[in-house]
């Protein structure tokens, strides 16, 4: 497990640091699993219906046969999606008394088992409807795992504050909010930010001897991510691809003659060709769409998923629930807006090779989903969170190139005092953002988005509601102290010496 590998890893100091990150990730994704209300995330039923069939041995099916309050999931779906003015008191036990099994469907059925074989674990410890908050569990700690050792190993070995500052940027509220329902999705962006992170300290960071932390990070993490869902090998090669822009020729010739990249690629490589030969004999990627009828309507679909590309953009910051609860404009735009400039600045200070990875990686994030959804999708279906995880690996490529890449040009003052001005006001539109988001997601479910702000509430979850609050809010301050208390000023980092800049 990769928590094993952590713990082998690490230092006991270093082990602390990611201890203390991933609980306050943790009480985040955990507590906002608590609170949303059943089947309440895009297609969650679907996900856990799938996961009780996974662990029951009806893996790569659409119509699994399951006990009678697991198959009839989807009914706590139908009271509250796509209906705002709805609480979630609309939900109740679905009193179903029998005890044979009932045939349902999902339509992730055909999706690689990994995933479902882990949180379908919460369906054999609660076999019912409330076995969903063992699942979202589940699902979460593993989330959280990544997300803190990816956001630790920052902090320590990062020779500034930007590349952390940057990373916070794609801890969107729609990030954090797959975390907290059961969604393949959020393991996908969780890993291969991890996986960027300790790639890029393999590819191009200083020479050493003997099996480190980035290899085991590198290897967790990439495992985890190519198992998470039909797309993601792809996700990971052109984001190694770009790793190895910024390494350089020489460098990589230097990696092929490394054992431990030898050792880390076929472990990687073993696992990636049992997920691609799952995705070719299913069909993954085809689940639930219409493909194109030719390619040229495939091609013309691309045209119509850019004509509504704010959508995406809205979608990748915020649009959660069933797409039905929409942050507000002003958040997306200006997420937007400091992504942007944070990539722009880097670009700018990158050497001429960096700029080449760097444009990969944006043309990986920006490029890549619209050709995927028109040649497959004829440009509907692909989602915002789909995104997620290239915007992360951009972020990191954009900000540690500029930080700790092999051709890295020390920073002048006016840079570093743009960096020190960055340093608080990401983290601050970080907390403003899910703080403002938190608020009009629990008003929706507990009086609905139209009434009152200050409305009688109609529905409690499963633990007080102050309770959870106090519990996410200290998460989120922990996670936004580490964030702003990185050293603003450090030559090299003190636990990866020997570190190159010229």
């Amino acid at each position: 497990m990769p928590s094993s590998l952590v713990r082998l890893a690490l230092p006991r100091h270093q082990l602390a640091h990611v201890a203390v990150v991933f609980v306050a990730l943790l009480a985040i994704l955990l507590s906002g699993a608590v609170f949303l209300p059943i089947a309440s995330g895009a297609d969650e039923a679907a996900h856990y219906v799938y996961a009780a069939a996974v662990v029951r041995g009806q893996a790569g099916m659409l119509e699994p046969t399951l006990p009678a309050r697991l198959a009839n999931t989807h009914q706590f779906a139908t009271c509250i999606a796509f209906q705002p003015d709805v609480t979630a008191a609309c939900q109740g036990p679905l009193r179903i008394a029998e005890s044979g099994g009932v045939l349902s469907q999902t339509n992730a059925g055909l999706y690689n088992p990994v995933f479902y074989l882990w949180t379908g674990l919460g369906t054999l410890l609660v076999p019912t409807e409330y076995g969903l908050y063992v699942a979202r569990a589940l699902a979460a700690t593993v989330t959280a795992l990544f997300l803190a050792w990816g956001l630790s190993f920052l902090w320590r070995t990062a020779a500034s504050p930007l590349p952390l500052l940057a990373a916070s940027l794609f801890l969107t509220p729609m990030t954090l909010y797959v975390g907290m329902v059961l969604n393949p999705s959020a393991w996908e962006i969780a890993t291969l930010f991890a996986a960027t992170v300790s790639g890029f300290a393999v590819a191009c960071g200083p020479r050493t001897s003997g099996w480190r932390e980035e290899h085991s990070l590198l290897l967790a993490s990439s495992c985890v991510l190519v198992t998470t869902r039909g797309l993601s090998p792809l996700f990971l090669a052109v984001t190694a691809v770009a790793l190895l822009v910024v390494a350089g020729l020489a460098r990589v010739r230097e990696l092929l003659g490394d054992r431990r990249i030898w050792v880390t690629a076929a472990g990687i490589g073993a696992v990636t060709a049992f997920s691609v030969g799952w995705v070719l004999v299913h069909g993954t990627n085809y689940v639930g769409v219409e493909r194109p009828a030719s390619l040229a309507d495939g091609i013309a679909g691309i045209a119509v998923y850019y004509s509504n590309y704010h959508e995406q953009v809205t979608q990748m910051y915020g649009n959660l629930g069933w797409l039905d609860l929409r942050s507000p404009n002003i958040l997306s735009t200006s997420w937007i807006l400091l992504l942007g400039g944070v990539v722009v600045l880097c670009f700018g200070l990158a050497t001429r090779r960096a700029r080449w990875a760097i444009l990969l990686a944006f043309a990986s994030a920006t490029v890549i989903p619209g050709v995927l959804a028109g040649l497959q999708w004829s440009g509907y279906g692909w989602q915002g969170r789909y995104t997620m995880p290239l915007v992360a690996a951009l972020l990191v490529i954009a900000a540690l190139t500029v930080d700790s890449g092999p051709d890295r040009v020390p920073m002048e003052t006016a840079v570093r005092r743009l960096v020190s001005m960055l340093r608080w006001l990401l983290p601050s539109f970080l907390v403003v953002g899910v703080t403002v988001t938190v608020i009009r997601t629990a008003h929706r479910y507990l009086a609905g988005e139209t009434a009152a702000f200050l409305a009688t509430w109609q529905w409690s979850p499963p633990l007080p509601v102050v309770l959870l609050a106090v519990v996410f809010f200290a998460g989120l301050a922990v996670l936004t102290t580490i964030v702003i208390g990185r050293p603003l000023a450090q030559t090299a980092p003190a636990s990866v010496p020997g570190r190159r800049g010229r």
